[in-house]
C-alpha cells in the first residue's frame, strides 16, 4: 500500500449534517498539509466534513488551504496560536458530525480509514471510540521500520493507561456524544491532550474502545514535530500521572509503575531519534527500575536499548549501516 492517497475526482455536495467531522489543526504546516488534506478528501466514506483550523500560521499554510476551497466539504476557521488542543476545541464548536475524527497536519490516511472505523462503531453501539493500527513514514514519505502495537479487541482504562497503544491523534474516531460526556478536549495540555481525552473516554464504561486491526494511518516522523520537545513531554506526562492519581487512585496505583516504564521507553525513543543516545539509555534504565519484570519481558525495550547503545559506542557510519541492515530508519529531513 502506498501512503499517498489520490484526490477525489468529483467531491459530492456536503450534507446538512455529515456523519463525521474531521478536525485538522494547522500551524505552520505547509510542507505536508496538502498531502494530509488530500488523504482526508479522498476517503471512500461519503458523509463527512473537513474542518481545518489555522492556528495562526505564519508560513504558506493559508495558501495551501485556499487551494482546497473548491471542495464544499472543507470548512475553515482561524485560531490565535494557542496550541493544538485549543484549536481543536475551537473546531469542535462548529463540527456537525455524529462522529469526530482527528488528523494531524503531517499524517496520512488510507482511503478506507473513515469507513472502517465508523463501521466498527456502527456495529458496536457499546463502543465510544475506535482506532486502527498504523505505520511510520519519514519526511519524504518513505516507510520507517517501527509499526504500531498490533493490539486487537477492546481496551479498558487500565490497559490504556499502562500502554497507550492508540499511539496518536490521527488514528481514532470518537462518538461526539462520548466526547462531550468525557468533557471535551483539555486545552491546558499542549502535547498529551489526545492521551488525556482517550483516558477520560475510557473511564465512561468498561471496554468501550475498539481496535480495527489494519494499518490505516501513516504517522509521519520529522524534525519539526512538537513531540520531540522532550523536556516538555516529560513534564506534561508527569502532570497527567498526578491528575489521574487524584481522580481515580484505585485504578492508577496498581498500574502506575508499568505505565511509567512504558512511557519512559517512548521518551527514550524520542531522545534516540534526536541522536541523544546517552540520554536515551538513561531514560531506558529509569524505565527498567520502575517495573523490572514488565521491562524485561517487552521486546521493544531491548530493541531501543540495543539501538541506543550502538549509537553510543559505534562510529556513526557503522551505526547507521546497522540500522539500515535491520530495516530500521529514523525520520530525516
Amino acid at each position: 500500500m502506498s501512503p499517498e492517497a489520490a484526490p477525489a475526482s468529483a467531491p459530492p455536495q456536503i450534507e446538512v449534517r455529515p456523519r463525521v467531522s474531521i478536525l485538522l489543526c494547522v500551524y505552520n504546516g505547509d510542507r505536508f498539509l496538502a498531502a494530509a488534506m488530500t488523504s482526508a478528501l479522498a476517503q471512500t466514506a461519503t458523509s463527512f466534513e473537513l474542518v481545518v483550523i489555522d492556528d495562526g500560521s505564519t508560513d504558506g499554510s493559508a495558501g495551501v488551504i485556499e487551494t482546497f476551497a473548491y471542495d464544499p466539504r472543507v470548512r475553515t476557521i482561524s485560531g490565535h496560536n494557542r496550541g493544538s488542543a485549543a484549536a481543536l476545541a475551537l473546531g469542535l464548536q462548529i463540527a456537525r458530525g455524529e462522529f469526530i475524527a482527528f488528523l494531524d497536519q503531517d499524517d496520512l490516511w488510507e482511503r478506507d480509514f473513515l469507513s472502517a472505523l465508523v463501521e466498527q462503531l456502527d456495529g458496536r453501539p457499546d463502543l465510544a471510540m475506535a482506532f486502527s493500527w498504523f505505520r511510520l513514514i519519514d519526511s519524504s514519505g518513505r516507510a520507517l521500520g517501527p509499526v504500531s502495537q498490533r493490539y486487537s479487541g477492546t481496551l479498558t482504562f487500565d490497559a490504556l493507561f499502562v500502554d497507550f497503544v492508540i499511539g496518536g491523534t490521527s488514528n481514532l474516531v470518537v462518538r461526539r456524544s462520548a466526547l462531550d460526556r468525557a468533557g471535551g478536549i483539555n486545552t491546558r495540555l499542549r502535547r498529551f491532550y489526545d492521551v488525556d481525552l482517550c483516558l477520560r473516554v475510557a473511564l465512561l464504561a468498561p471496554d468501550n474502545i475498539g481496535a480495527v486491526p489494519r494499518d490505516l494511518m501513516w504517522y509521519r516522523r520529522h524534525a519539526g514535530q512538537m513531540s520531540k520537545d522532550l523536556t516538555s513531554l516529560i513534564d506534561e506526562w508527569d502532570s497527567i500521572i498526578a491528575e489521574y492519581e487524584r481522580l481515580v487512585p484505585e485504578r492508577v496505583t496498581p498500574v502506575k509503575a508499568r505505565a511509567q516504564s512504558n512511557e519512559l521507553r517512548y521518551f527514550s525513543r524520542v531522545a534516540y531519534e534526536g541522536e541523544a543516545f546517552g540520554r536515551s539509555l538513561r531514560l531506558l534504565i529509569r524505565g527498567l527500575t520502575c517495573a523490572p519484570l514488565t521491562f524485561m519481558g517487552d521486546r521493544r525495550n531491548w530493541l531501543t536499548g540495543a539501538a541506543a547503545l550502538s549509537g553510543t559506542l559505534l562510529p556513526r557510519p557503522v551505526h547507521r549501516a546497522l540500522e539500515r541492515a535491520a530495516g530500521f530508519r529514523r525520520g530525516a529531513d
